[in-house]
């Protein structure tokens, strides 16, 4: 029997998730379900493609499929929408299934992170192009991380932690300091001003998702999966940049969570000031070790350096796909300009 994929609306719930807890764990498909509603309504406008699940059926029955999510991206001045797959399954024993799928999402333009080095390869054949990600680290408790690898060093984790932090507050010190007139609080709400922060950022930033007042406070207010602190760069009074910070900890390997973070023009020593302030905040938090996953430009790379993130690795590659040929002609010219982060990813959710 064939396999026909379709489009479906956010109806097909029940069934996509039971299918979905035939290939995943229990807590991915918890996580889906709580945030279902929350991913089928992004502030997008109503000029913006719908939000869907792109669905393979066997006769009446579900085999596969993923969520399309929507997002807005500015690419030279243009806001364009891209589909971001979400939750991925299939039935392992109908076969082609997985490659029916992909079919059919590039009939779309689309950009997401593989689940898999095989499902990357797979991409590439269609045509996908990949931006290099990192995930860099930053200790925040020294003591308590050594002593979670090895248990046998627990009793000297409280010296460990005192030792540590006496040696990243001298460290600071020769680092970048807050200037006369700057300021780092807590944004309080999202509306005009920061949408005027927005319209300055994006005129410096060739490829990047939409990050104006409506993102941020479905992406870090209303998501429902966790809490975010947003931090907020101010100089003389003006809105310079913000970074965010998952509360969530995990709790295997003490590591939180730098989410996010913007400045206006991707300068190093203001996007250091605020990967600072989130450490900071990350360990008041609790957490032992705090990551910051993106597409690493210069400014982020020499910023994470002179915050204190001391090591980092390559993780799973952000891939991009034109539907149109004409735009994918020029796509070479425009990835390396790529601004992505762990907001625009589906790891929190």
């Amino acid at each position: 029997m064939a396999v026909r994929i379709e489009p479906r609306g956010p109806e097909i719930r029940q069934q996509f998730l039971a299918r979905m807890a035939e290939t995943f764990d229990a807590a991915a498909v918890a996580r889906k379900d709580r945030c279902w509603d929350w991913l089928f309504h992004p502030p997008l406008g109503p000029d913006a493609p719908r939000v869907q699940v792109l669905s393979a059926w066997h006769g009446d029955q579900l085999a596969g499929g993923a969520i399309h999510g929507v997002t807005a991206y500015w690419i030279d001045g243009r806001r364009r929408y891209f589909r971001t797959p979400y939750g991925t399954n299939i039935d392992p024993k109908i076969r082609g299934l997985g490659i029916s799928l992909i079919r059919a999402f590039y009939a779309d333009s689309g950009i997401g992170l593989p689940i898999g080095d095989q499902l990357a390869r797979v991409n590439e054949k269609f045509g996908a192009r990949n931006a290099a990600r990192v995930q860099m680290f930053a200790p925040l408790r020294a003591g308590s991380a050594v002593a979670r690898r090895r248990p046998a060093a627990a009793p000297l984790a409280a010296f460990g932690n005192a030792l540590w932090s006496a040696w990243r507050g001298i460290a600071a010190r020769h680092g970048p300091r807050l200037a006369r007139g700057e300021s780092i609080a807590d944004a309080d709400a999202f509306g005009a001003e920061h949408d005027a922060f927005w319209r300055q950022a994006a005129a410096n930033h060739r490829f990047i998702q939409i990050r104006d007042a409506a993102f941020m406070r479905w992406r870090f207010r209303e998501m429902p999966l966790q809490r975010y602190d947003v931090l907020q760069l101010r100089r003389d009074g003006e809105l310079r940049g913000y970074v965010a910070v998952g509360h969530a900890i995990d709790p295997a390997r003490g590591t939180g969570q730098v989410t996010d973070i913007l400045t206006v023009d991707d300068d190093p020593r203001e996007l250091a000031l605020l990967l600072r302030a989130a450490l900071r905040r990350l360990h008041a938090l609790g957490a032992e070790v705090a990551a910051f996953g993106c597409v690493a430009t210069p400014a982020l790379t020499e910023a994470a350096r002179l915050a204190g993130f001391s090591r980092s690795k390559p993780t799973r590659p952000a891939q991009v796909f034109f539907s149109d040929p004409t735009e994918m002609q020029r796509i070479d010219g425009i990835l390396p300009h790529l601004y992505l982060t762990r907001a625009d990813q589906d790891e929190d959710y």
